[in-house]
């Protein structure tokens, strides 16, 4: 049988550690159990778990709030007013914070988007002279290098998720909803160099930057 060994007086006993009180001293308000408790509450941080929410997400290392907007592909005063925050409100690891219901998550483009093949296919001196045809010639180059960094001007690109797509990896279940209202109505056509530049200069006018591709 196991025998434990008695702790003097002067030993304190938090958690599983054991911290070496001093002696006692007159005049101090606070005991030496006070003081050495009061400090490793400091030291804990409370996780936050956010309820009620049409969607959840937990915080990662390198996390920020406008970190996760673009993850989840929504604008960061959308998140921050789900979650009744502002710019300075700490994120810490492992806090469960709200999504809008317009958010979308891995779980919500994985299997959701069926893609056939395109229509045709180009090579990438077409996709280079398609995007130098419908951006304005002030835009052309930033455009130019987005789509060679993007997808190497393969139009037909599609990145291992199954989200972005084309030229300037579009991501088109975040965006299908306004994608409609210049012609596209299909993932498909997002394979297609001039849908997908045409795609790409209207999401550069919704911001007036180039902050989709940043």
């Amino acid at each position: 049988m196991r025998s434990f060994r008695t702790l003097p007086a002067t030993c304190v006993v938090v958690g599983a550690l054991v911290f070496s009180a001093p002696a006692p001293v007159r005049a101090v308000s606070a005991t030496p159990v006070q003081t050495v408790a009061h400090h490793i509450l400091l030291d804990v941080a409370p996780q936050k778990t956010a309820t009620g929410c049409a969607k959840t997400y937990e915080v990662k290392p390198n996390d920020s709030w406008n970190r996760i907007a673009k993850k989840v592909s929504v604008s960061m005063s959308l998140l921050l007013k789900v979650n009744k925050a502002n710019t300075k409100t700490m994120l810490l690891i492992g806090d469960v914070i709200c999504l809008p219901r317009a958010a979308v998550t891995e779980s919500s483009t994985r299997s959701d988007v069926v893609i056939g093949r395109p229509a045709r296919l180009y090579t990438t001196k077409e996709s280079a002279a398609i995007i130098r045809e419908v951006f304005p010639d002030r835009l052309e180059e930033r455009a130019l290098a987005i789509a060679r960094r993007e997808s190497q001007l393969n139009a037909a690109n599609i990145n291992g998720s199954r989200c972005c797509l084309g030229l300037f990896q579009i991501h088109w279940m975040a965006h299908r909803s306004w994608l409609k209202n210049i012609g596209i109505t299909t993932p498909e056509q997002m394979l297609d160099a001039h849908w997908n530049t045409k795609a790409a200069l209207a999401l550069y006018k919704r911001s007036n930057s180039w902050s989709a591709w940043e």
